[in-house]
């Protein structure tokens, strides 16, 4: 009744309902009581933070909504807190949507917060966006994820990004790459209202 609707059960470190990918681990039992209880009020579960394990694990036990709202691909950026190519497989079978994070250290390998902006541009977004397109075979699961509101600023995403008022440039290049309109469409937008009007049911 208050507008919650997406829960993510870990952050960066913590521990108390799952693992984080910091530290590894899997689902606590405060984590599984979580699950239950967001299944009841058919809220969606975000993986997003989530270690390997405590992933496979929510996967297995949530029967609802899933989304990754701010996670990369790990081909492409080494690291667990990106999402191998079949944890994106399993949330495009889940009909889920992962929303490319646009912090530059999630965006080019080995970059560091603080570091030149000019050495990731709106290219590294987009190569992510097609990664996911590529291995699902459609563009139905991929969106920005932006985390603009997060612990990073203008200095720490692409070049061509200084607010949130500069998105829409990358549906431009989404189209240099040779997307056609629906496919841009979904990206910028579409799949996330498709997830939250599933939620707002």
């Amino acid at each position: 009744e208050r507008g919650l609707r997406l829960v993510d059960p870990a952050w960066d470190d913590t521990r108390y309902a799952a693992g984080a990918w910091r530290h590894g681990g899997g689902l606590t039992s405060e984590g599984y009581a979580l699950l239950e209880m967001m299944q009841t009020f058919g809220l969606g579960l975000d993986v997003s933070h989530l270690s390997e394990r405590s992933f496979q694990q929510a996967v297995e036990r949530y029967d609802g909504v899933i989304v990754a709202s701010h996670s990369n691909a790990r081909a492409l950026v080494p690291g667990e807190r990106q999402l191998s190519d079949r944890q994106i497989q399993q949330l495009g079978e889940r009909n889920g949507v992962i929303g490319i994070a646009l912090c530059n250290a999630f965006l080019r390998p080995h970059h560091r917060l603080g570091e030149h902006k000019q050495l990731v541009t709106l290219d590294h977004i987009v190569a992510q966006v097609d990664h996911i397109c590529q291995l699902l075979g459609d563009s139905h699961h991929v969106a920005i994820g932006s985390d603009l509101d997060g612990g990073f600023g203008a200095k720490d995403v692409p070049l061509e990004l200084d607010s949130a008022a500069d998105l829409g440039l990358i549906g431009k290049k989404l189209g240099e790459w040779g997307y056609g309109s629906e496919d841009v469409a979904n990206v910028m937008g579409q799949n996330w209202l498709r997830v939250l009007r599933g939620l707002l049911r």
